[in-house]
C-alpha cells in the first residue's frame, strides 16, 4: 500500500480547472507548477545549482522517464513538483540535486469538462479545453486535452503559433489496480527568430532586452514532440506491491534557423547563424518496481527490487553556420538569407539498464534507515559527423544510504547519501562540437536536515547539501568538454502555513559554488562559476478570507543576490528582486465554478540579467499582466 500512496495517482483527486493554483497546492516552497502557475525555489531546470531535466532526472508518476522532447505539455502534465531534500526519501533511488516528478492528467470519477482562456502576458493567447468521462463508473475513464498557444515565448521568437492535445485513460481492472495509459503531442511553429546571447566569459555585460534584440523575417522554427506510454500500479496480495512505467518520447523538427550573439567589447557581438537540419530524437524508458513487506510489531521492514533503462537515438550536428561579423548588440538591420551547406550528421546511440536492490527498516515512534545499491551497465556511443566513432562503456555500483529519525511526532531529522551516473547538457550552438552529448559522468550528493511541523497548518523546513559534479564547458579550443569538477554546498529552507483563508510559502537557498578547473578555460582565473547564485529568496502569500467572500488576491516576491558575470570573478551582476500580485473573483454559474484572474509581474519593471551555466545570457522580462478565464461545465 505504501507503494501506491507514493506513485501519487488518486481518481478521486483529479482537480478542477478553476481550482488551479500553484501556491495552495504547493506541500512546500522547493517548486511546484501547475498549468501556467509556478511557485517555489526550483524547476526542472533548475534545482540547487543543476538542472534535473539536463541531468536526467525526470520521473512520471514517480517511475523513471527519459525525455528527448525540450517542452513537456501541458495536456499530458498535470503538477510538476520538485523533490528534494525529505521529499526525495520516499524514493527508492533518488538523485543528486533532487527530482522533477511529473503527475498525468489522470481523469476523476465524475464527468466534468474545464475551459481556461489567457490573454497576455504581452502579445499572448492562450486557450485550453479538457474532458473527464468516466466511461464504466469507477473502473475505466478518459481525459481529453487541447490546446492553443499564441505568442507564448516572447524572448525565442516575434512570432509563435502551437498546439497540445493529449489522452490519459485510467483503468481499475481489479481492486487495488490501477493502469494509466497516455498519449501527448505537441506541436508549434515560429519565424522572426530571436537570437541567443553568448558571453565567453572575458567581457562586461551590456545589458539589453532580448525581445528587443534584431530579427529577420525569414528565419523559422518548429517542432513535433510525441510523448506516449503507461503506468501500472497494483497490490498483490497483503504484502506484495507492484509499480511499473514504460515511457517513449519522440523529437520531429523541421530545418530550422537559430542566431546567436556572442558578445564583445563596446556593446558590440558577433553575429552568427545557425541552421539545422531535419533533427530526429528517440527514447524509450521506464522502471519496474516490486516491493515486499515484512511487519513484526513496531517494525516494517520493506525490500524493494528495481529495473529501469533507456534507449535512445539522437542525431545531431550537420548545421549549416554563417558568420556575418561584427554588430551593434543595438543592430536592427536584417541579414540577407544565406545559401545553406548542411554537413554529415552526427548520432548519439545510448543503452543503459539498470538494477537495484533496497532495504527499509521503520521503527514506529523511532525512525527509518534505508540502503539501496543500483547496479548501472551504461554504453553510450557517438558517430561524429566526420566518420569517428566513440564508445563509452561504465558498469558502477551506486550506494543510497537515507534514514530519518522521529523522536515526536512534530520533528523530523532526515539525511542521505546519494551516488548517481548523470547527463549532462549537450554542447551549446557557440562550440565547435555544437550539440553533441556528452557521457554521463558518476555524481554524488550528501544532504541532511530536520522538518518540524506543530500543527496541519504549519510546516518549516531546514538543510543542508553539498554536491559534486563533473564542470563541462567550452574550453580554449572553443570545444565543449569535461574542464574540471564542481562542488556545490548550501543552506536550503522552506516555511509553508495555511489557516483562516491565508497561505504563506517562503523559502531560501543560501549556495557557495566552487569550480576546480584541470583543464583551462578563455579569461578564467575565479574560483566561482558563472550560473549559480549566491542567495535566492522568495515570498508567496494567497489570501481569501471567508468576509471577502468570492474576491481573493495573491503577492509574490522573488530576490537574487549579486552573482558573478566574468569567469574571473572580478564583475558581478547586481541583486535583483522582483514583485508579482493577482486579484481574482470566483463564482458559479448553475452550480459551476468559474474564476476570473488578473495578474501583473514586474510590477516595479525591475531590469536585469541572468546567465546560465552554459554561458547563455537572459533578460529579466519587463512589467506584463495577464488575465485569465477559468470554468468548471
Amino acid at each position: 500500500m505504501a507503494l501506491v500512496t507514493s506513485l501519487g495517482i488518486c481518481g478521486e483527486c483529479a482537480a478542477q480547472r478553476a481550482d488551479e493554483n500553484a501556491v495552495t497546492a504547493a506541500q512546500d516552497a522547493f517548486g511546484t507548477s501547475i498549468g501556467q502557475q509556478s511557485a517555489g525555489l526550483y524547476s526542472a531546470g533548475d534545482a540547487r545549482g543543476f538542472s534535473p531535466q539536463d541531468a536526467g532526472n525526470l520521473r512520471i508518476e514517480g517511475l523513471y522517464f527519459d525525455q528527448e522532447t525540450w517542452l513537456t505539455g501541458d495536456c499530458m502534465v498535470r503538477e510538476t513538483t520538485m523533490r528534494v531534500g525529505i521529499a526525495a526519501q520516499s524514493y527508492s533511488f533518488p538523485a543528486p540535486t533532487g527530482i522533477a516528478d511529473f503527475s498525468l492528467r489522470t481523469p476523476g470519477d465524475k464527468t466534468l469538462f474545464s475551459a481556461i482562456l489567457a490573454r497576455g502576458p504581452f502579445d499572448a493567447a492562450t486557450a485550453d479545453f479538457e474532458a473527464q468521462l468516466p466511461l464504466a463508473g469507477r473502473t475505466l475513464g478518459v481525459d481529453l486535452c487541447a490546446a492553443y498557444r499564441s505568442n507564448f515565448e516572447v524572448d525565442l521568437f516575434r512570432r509563435q503559433r502551437g498546439a497540445r492535445f493529449g489522452m490519459t485513460v485510467r483503468w481499475r481492472p481489479t481492486p487495488g489496480t490501477e493502469i494509466i495509459p497516455f498519449w501527448s503531442y505537441v506541436e508549434g511553429r515560429a519565424r522572426q527568430v530571436l537570437p541567443i546571447v553568448y558571453t565567453d566569459g572575458t567581457v562586461p555585460l551590456p545589458y539589453f532586452r532580448t525581445q528587443e534584440l534584431g530579427t529577420s523575417d525569414w528565419t523559422t522554427t518548429g517542432a513535433h514532440q510525441t510523448t506516449f506510454g503507461g503506468v501500472l500500479k497494483s497490490e498483490l496480495g497483503e504484502r506484495w506491491a507492484l509499480a511499473a512505467g514504460l515511457f517513449h518520447s519522440r523529437e520531429r523538427d523541421p530545418v530550422s534557423y537559430q542566431p546567436y550573439l556572442i558578445l564583445l567589447p563596446r556593446n558590440t557581438a558577433d553575429a552568427v547563424m545557425d541552421v539545422g537540419p531535419p533533427f530526429a530524437a528517440d527514447s524509450t524508458s521506464g522502471e519496474v518496481r516490486l516491493s515486499r513487506a515484512f511487519t513484526n510489531g513496531v517494525h516494517r521492514r520493506e525490500l524493494q527490487l528495481t529495473v529501469r533503462g533507456r534507449d535512445v537515438e539522437r542525431q545531431f550536428g550537420g548545421d549549416s553556420i554563417t558568420d556575418f561579423g561584427a554588430i551593434p548588440l543595438a543592430s536592427q538591420t536584417p541579414f540577407a538569407q544565406p545559401a545553406l551547406a548542411f554537413g554529415l550528421l552526427g548520432q548519439d546511440t545510448t543503452r543503459q539498464r539498470d538494477f537495484g536492490l533496497t532495504f527499509e527498516e521503520r521503527w514506529a515512534r523511532v525512525g527509518s534507515f534505508a540502503i539501496g545499491v543500483l547496479n548501472d551497465h551504461y554504453r553510450r556511443t557517438v558517430q561524429q559527423p566526420s566518420g569517428t566513432v566513440n564508445t563509452n562503456r561504465t558498469s558502477p555500483h551506486l550506494l543510497n544510504l537515507r534514514l530519518a529519525s522521529d523522536p515526536d511526532r512534530h520533528v523530523v531529522f532526515y539525511g542521505s547519501f546519494t551516488q548517481g551516473l548523470e547527463d549532462s547538457a549537450v554542447a551549446p550552438a557557440s562550440a565547435n562540437n555544437r550539440y553533441e552529448p556528452p557521457p554521463a559522468a558518476r555524481t554524488w550528493q550528501v544532504d541532511g536536515g530536520m522538518r518540524w511541523a506543530p500543527s496541519d497548518t504549519l510546516r518549516l523546513i531546514l538543510g543542508g547539501f553539498e554536491i559534486h559534479k563533473p564542470y563541462l564547458n567550452v574550453g580554449t579550443d572553443n570545444v565543449y568538454a569535461q574542464l574540471g569538477r564542481l562542488q556545490y554546498r548550501g543552506l536550503e529552507t522552506s516555511l509553508s502555513y495555511n489557516g483562516r483563508g491565508l497561505t504563506l510559502l517562503m523559502g531560501g537557498v543560501l549556495l557557495k559554488p566552487r569550480v576546480d578547473r584541470a583543464l583551462p578555460e578563455p579569461g578564467a582565473t575565479g574560483s566561482i562559476p558563472l550560473g549559480p547564485v549566491p542567495l535566492t529568496l522568495i515570498f508567496n502569500a494567497d489570501y481569501a478570507p471567508p468576509r471577502w467572500g468570492p474576491w481573493a488576491a495573491s503577492l509574490q516576491w522573488n530576490r537574487l543576490s549579486p552573482r558573478v558575470a566574468t569567469s574571473d570573478n572580478a564583475v558581478y551582476l547586481p541583486a535583483l528582486a522582483t514583485l508579482a500580485a493577482g486579484v481574482r473573483y470566483q463564482g458559479s454559474f448553475r452550480s459551476h465554478p468559474w474564476i476570473v484572474r488578473l495578474d501583473g509581474f514586474n510590477l516595479t519593471d525591475a531590469r536585469g540579467l541572468h546567465v546560465s551555466t552554459l554561458d547563455v545570457v537572459l533578460t529579466e522580462q519587463r512589467r506584463r499582466f495577464m488575465l485569465t478565464l477559468a470554468a468548471d461545465l
